[in-house]
């Protein structure tokens, strides 16, 4: 874990987690290459890797929803505009992306409703024909 690591790995971590091209990170975390590719053997050193680029994606995706909202807003405004290329494209962006919404909508209320199909199954609750008018 990262308690196993030392400063200059976990400096690494760091700068590999901001970039992922080896050679900028290893001179950012002053190490060398062949001491970096060492260290992306052990197991240790993947795990917190894999941990700090979780992060830095779970940071970036907040920084996203946080913005959306100006986003559609600004979409919204570009309805309104004169050119009419324009329009259609900002229309047409719209639907594309409530379309794909709507999919995931649908597929979050699918896999909730085999899941919680599987968890009746495995308590032995539900009755057959309740299955059964559930099946998608």
């Amino acid at each position: 874990m990262t308690d196993t690591l030392t400063t200059r790995q976990m400096k690494l971590v760091a700068a590999l987690a901001a970039d992922d091209d080896v050679q900028a990170a290893c001179t950012a975390a002053g190490v060398g290459r062949t001491t970096a590719y060492r260290w992306f053997k052990e197991p240790a050193f993947q795990e917190a890797l894999a941990r700090q680029r979780d992060l830095a994606f779970s940071k970036a995706m907040d920084t996203l929803k946080s913005k959306a909202s100006r986003a559609v807003s600004e979409l919204e405004k570009l309805l309104d505009v004169g050119d009419d290329r324009l329009r259609r494209l900002v229309c047409n962006d719209i639907l594309v992306y409530a379309w794909r919404v709507r999919e995931l909508e649908d597929f979050e209320r699918r896999l909730s409703a085999l899941e919680k199909r599987q968890t009746d199954r495995e308590r032995g609750t539900g009755s057959d024909q309740e299955q059964d008018g559930n099946r998608l």
